[in-house]
């Protein structure tokens, strides 16, 4: 596993450097770290390279200049110009599925895309009903103070993902938190995500956990989907054996060569 620097920008890979091959970009969600998916890092085929983007805040340090989903996005697309990447598979996670469809609208043209994969990624206000919106309905300084309750009661759940996210938690800026959760709310409220998502990626792919909650039917978001089985939002964390194995399944879809 490798760490590569673009600015202020650390990436997570399986390689040394970046090249021009099969690349998929990883987002994972909002209180997640990237060590959280260096067992996929570590089992991936070698036909493909994997990037994953350390999300603002990211071991408790905070950089205002990156510490919102519009300067993230932008330092993605910079990133992506500059190493001229294409034919790309996006893979989200929660939050992190806002930003492919910010890279789309606002950045990159549709050639430079191969296929979306979101995983339960922020498409409606739905995706912000709990932790999110319940962020922001605090002041920042309020919710800076309150953060470390938010830890703790995920750290005394008696669902494994909740108390293995507390962990990440931990290691992640409450004030980065805080920003990025008021953009995800401000973007899934539009309900511009859900309508770009559905018109612009025609080769998408969509995963939901077995034991998740929706309000309304998993249909709605893509052509092809993909239950992961006994597990929830947070399968990598729950059973990393199901999670890899339908990410490996995602990528290496028939109907997206």
């Amino acid at each position: 596993m490798y760490k590569i620097k673009f600015d202020d920008l650390i990436i997570n890979s399986n390689n040394r450097k970046v090249l021009k091959k099969k690349t998929i970009l990883f987002f994972y969600g909002l209180g997640c770290c990237s060590n959280d998916f260096n067992f996929l890092i570590r089992s991936i085929n070698k036909k493909f390279q994997i990037l994953i983007p350390e999300l603002p805040g990211h071991h408790r340090k905070t950089n205002s200049r990156n510490s919102n989903l519009n300067s993230y996005t932008k330092k993605i697309f910079l990133f992506i110009k500059k190493k001229k990447l294409r034919k790309i598979i996006f893979f989200a996670h929660s939050v992190g599925g806002i930003i492919p469809i910010l890279l789309a609208k606002r950045f990159l043209k549709k050639k430079i895309f191969k296929n979306f994969i979101n995983y339960e990624g922020n498409l409606t206000h739905y995706d912000t009903s709990t932790i999110t919106k319940k962020t922001v309905s605090y002041s920042k300084e309020i919710f800076n103070e309150k953060y470390n309750n938010l830890i703790s009661i995920c750290s005394s759940s008696k669902e494994v993902g909740l108390r293995k996210w507390s962990e990440s938690l931990k290691k992640t800026s409450p004030d980065s938190f805080y920003n990025i959760s008021k953009d995800a709310v401000s973007y899934s409220n539009s309900g511009d995500l859900m309508r770009f998502y559905k018109s612009f990626f025609n080769k998408r792919i969509y995963l939901y956990g077995e034991k998740s909650n929706f309000f309304f039917s998993e249909f709605l978001f893509g052509s092809i989907r993909y239950k992961i089985y006994d597990c929830g939002h947070f399968s990598f964390y729950e059973n990393s054996y199901e999670f890899r194995k339908i990410f490996n399944k995602s990528i290496n879809e028939r109907n997206f060569k």
